[in-house]
């Protein structure tokens, strides 16, 4: 798999600037700006985009950060995004995420009845957007239940960010950090 190459130097100034403005945003939150990112500069102005929104899903968000780092794993496990498991299990553990939960999601991803509550109740959503389909009525209304329904939407929008976001890692070759290895 080619890694899309991406070169800081080569940049408009005014692209440039915007590079600067998110690596700077970012860094303000001790998150870095690698990986996908670096690909996505290739077209600023789409990149800049796509981080306002992963921006706002991470740091101004609704969801619970244990919820939202479960999803994370989740939907990585699922579509076998190594990258973004890896950038975010540490984070998914300091969140609150039970060992055991992030174990069985490494081993055998999203099951239904093979977690705890909430995630259970996540993981059976999940299992319906990563399938392609309607989240069941029962579904939604405990989940609206339990985070709102901003905390809902925000769940089914991080399930189609985070697809994306394999889609990104995996067709631009997104490295893994040097020396570590795949987790599944």
């Amino acid at each position: 798999m080619a890694q899309l190459p991406f070169d800081p130097s080569k940049l408009s100034p005014a692209d440039l600037e915007l590079y600067d403005e998110m690596l700077e945003r970012r860094a303000a939150q001790g998150a870095g700006f690698g990986g996908p990112y670096a690909a996505l500069m290739n077209h600023p102005q789409l990149c800049r985009r796509i981080e306002d929104l992963g921006f706002f899903l991470k740091f101004q968000g609704s969801l619970p950060r244990n919820i939202y780092q479960f999803i994370v794993l989740s939907v990585a496990r699922s579509t076998g995004a190594a990258f973004e498991w890896l950038d975010h299990v540490e984070h998914a553990e300091a969140a609150g995420v039970p060992l055991p939960v992030i174990d069985a999601l490494r081993k055998d991803g999203v099951q239904d009845g093979a977690f705890p509550a909430p995630y259970d109740l996540v993981a059976n959503i999940l299992a319906a957007t990563l399938a392609w389909k309607n989240v069941p009525q029962d579904l939604q209304d405990r989940s609206i239940e339990a985070f709102g329904v901003e905390g809902f939407v925000e769940l089914v929008v991080l399930s189609g960010f985070y697809q994306m976001f394999s889609a990104i890692n995996q067709g631009f070759g997104v490295a893994l950090p040097e020396g570590a290895a795949k987790p599944f």
